[in-house]
């Protein structure tokens, strides 16, 4: 398993390494002219040399692409092309979109998980079919069209973010929030969002260690909607404790029209794939086998049909974690939530490729940390791979 572990670091490190170089060059070579040239009716010829020289589009590419890579190792992002720290600016966006994607992946996950077991279970079951069907409609859905109906439906079509020009630049911030209960804190609303998006991993992590041992002990799977609801109420409860529950409160007061739209559009895919591989567990003879011995249909799904079709929809969420993001930043923008999605879409409005370029960066860091952590998951829940680098071939 470490071997694997190892292994899957670096190919992921690599492939991290290939795509932002070909982020690079290919924003370098395509997009015409530089950064600058949209300041040619504003700025004259030594103001544009002098951004120029500042952002060392002076140099030839090579070297901007060695010093690019030389940021990125050091953690030095540098300027956007108004002078603001991109690191500063990711800061305040990257918790946003943490909120939405892990809260909503978590959700999701569990929910389709959970639908896909009992549909698969019932074949063709009313409730099967309405499921399944509801499933299929919302995963093919157009975001932007489903965050408009969100909001119409349940907020008249009031916004949750202004967007205010400060000096020519597009700033979000949270807007909306309760000014009374935001009046004496000096805490930025991202360091919240931030906090609430750490416990919540705190907590999954917490009851999925205490379901494994709860099952082992009882012989017996929970079901996922009790463990969904266990992770919910252990990330609220720990809100209490950290005197933090009417700031988090008021921030999901704002979120959940972007973390609804996200967990839509993506439970569908998990309670099909769920479906597919429950349907081809079932045929199985051990199955067959546990229920000629009269166990109950609960440890039959839970135990036997369940875990054993796990694996392939974890491998699935592997696959689809890049896309997944990328439906984040598209809800962003369609809610204008003030994510890495909404911030991306205004730099490029303002051709602000320093910018674009270290905001695609964070996605691919994202993606590449998420991907890790689901290997970790699928090296537990897969034997083959624990112990294959201890298996020598056969002669």
């Amino acid at each position: 398993m470490t071997r694997y572990l190892i292994r899957q670091t670096l190919l992921s490190i690599i492939k991290l390494f290939v795509f932002i170089s070909f982020m690079f060059f290919f924003i370098q070579i395509m997009m015409p002219g530089d950064f600058i040239d949209q300041y040619s009716l504003f700025c004259n010829a030594e103001c544009r040399e002098n951004l120029r020289a500042q952002l060392g589009l002076d140099l030839p590419i090579w070297q901007r692409y060695l010093q690019w890579l030389r940021q990125i190792i050091t953690l030095d992002l540098g300027i956007s092309l108004h002078g603001e720290p991109i690191i500063q600016t990711l800061k305040l966006v990257i918790p946003a979109t943490l909120l939405v994607f892990v809260t909503g992946t978590i959700i999701a996950f569990l929910i389709g998980l959970w639908l896909g077991k009992r549909t698969a279970w019932q074949g063709s079951a009313l409730l099967s079919r309405t499921a399944t069907l509801g499933g299929l409609t919302l995963y093919t859905t157009f975001p932007p069209w489903l965050t408009w109906l969100l909001t119409y439906l349940f907020t008249k079509g009031a916004g949750f973010v202004v967007m205010g020009e400060v000096g020519g630049l597009v700033q979000l911030a949270f807007v909306g929030l309760d000014r009374h209960i935001w009046a004496d804190v000096e805490i930025d609303p991202s360091v919240i969002a931030f906090r609430m998006v750490l416990t919540l991993a705190v907590c999954a992590l917490f009851f999925y260690l205490v379901k494994n041992v709860v099952d082992e002990f009882t012989r017996r799977s929970s079901p996922g909607i009790i463990f969904l609801g266990l992770i919910l109420a252990g990330t609220v409860g720990s809100w209490y404790l950290l005197d933090m529950q009417m700031l988090a409160f008021d921030i999901m007061k704002l979120a959940w029209i972007p973390l609804a739209t996200y967990i839509l559009l993506t439970f569908g895919e998990t309670m099909m794939i769920m479906q597919s591989s429950m349907d081809e567990v079932m045929k199985s003879e051990y199955i067959t086998t546990a229920k000629a011995k009269g166990l109950p249909d609960s440890v039959v799904l839970e135990r036997h049909a369940a875990r054993n079709a796990l694996l392939p929809v974890i491998s699935r969420l592997v696959i689809s974690l890049p896309y997944l993001i990328t439906g984040v930043v598209i809800i962003e923008s369609s809610t204008d939530w003030p994510g890495m999605g909404t911030k991306m879409w205004n730099a490029l409005y303002w051709q602000d490729m320093p910018l674009v370029m270290n905001t695609l960066l964070i996605v691919g860091v994202l993606s590449l940390v998420a991907r890790l952590l689901l290997d970790v998951v699928t090296a537990y829940l897969d034997p083959r791979i624990r112990y294959g680098e201890r298996q020598t071939p056969s002669n």
